[in-house]
C-alpha cells in the first residue's frame, strides 16, 4: 500500500517537474492560456492517480482535467485580489476540494458530502502548509536549476493530498 502510494506521488511529482523544465527552460510566457493548459496537463496526472485508485482511470482522467482547468481559473480569479503566490495558495487549497469531489464521484460516493469534505480539507491543509514552504521553487528563479530538487520538493507537497484522497485501509 506505501509502495503504491509513493509511486502515485512520485509520477505526479514528474509530470509537476517536467511541467516546471517546460516553463523554465523553454521560456514560457505566464498567460491565462498557459496556465489554464498547464493546470490540465498536470491534474490529467492526478486524475490518473484517482482513476488508478477507483478502478476507473478514463473518468478519473477526466476529473482530473476538470479539475486542473477549475484550479487555474481560479487562480486567475483572484490573482489581482490575493498577488501571486495568495492566488496560488488559494487555487491549490480549491483545486484540492475539486479533487475530492472528483475522488468521490470516482467512488460513487459524491451525495456523501461528508466522505469527501473531510480529505479534501485534509489534502489542501496538509499539501498546502507544505506547498508554501516549497514554493521558492517557483518564486526564486537561480541561473542553474536544480530540477532534482523540484521533483523532491513537487513530492513531498502532492503526498499528503494524494495520500488523504487515495488511503484505504486494509480488511481483513
Amino acid at each position: 500500500m506505501v509502495l503504491i502510494l509513493l509511486a502515485r506521488v512520485v509520477f505526479v511529482a514528474f509530470v509537476a517537474t517536467l511541467g516546471d523544465y517546460v516553463w523554465f527552460e523553454f521560456g514560457v510566457r505566464h498567460t491565462p492560456a498557459h496556465g489554464v493548459l498547464h493546470g490540465a496537463a498536470l491534474l490529467l496526472a492526478v486524475g490518473l492517480v484517482l482513476g488508478h485508485h477507483a478502478g476507473s482511470v478514463v473518468r478519473g482522467a477526466a476529473g482530473g482535467v476538470a479539475a486542473g482547468v477549475a484550479g487555474a481559473l481560479a487562480f486567475y480569479a483572484v490573482v489581482g485580489l490575493a498577488g501571486y503566490l495568495g492566488a496560488l495558495i488559494a487555487a491549490w487549497v480549491f483545486m484540492w476540494i475539486f479533487l475530492a469531489a472528483v475522488a468521490a464521484w470516482l467512488q460513487g460516493a459524491l451525495v456523501a458530502a461528508g466522505r469527501w469534505l473531510v480529505p479534501g480539507a485534509l489534502a489542501a491543509i496538509g499539501s498546502g502548509l507544505i506547498f508554501y514552504r516549497v514554493s521558492g521553487i517557483w518564486t526564486d528563479h537561480p541561473e542553474s536549476r536544480n530540477y532534482l530538487w523540484h521533483l523532491v520538493a513537487w513530492t513531498v507537497a502532492w503526498a499528503p493530498g494524494i495520500a488523504a484522497l487515495t488511503w484505504t485501509r486494509e480488511h481483513r
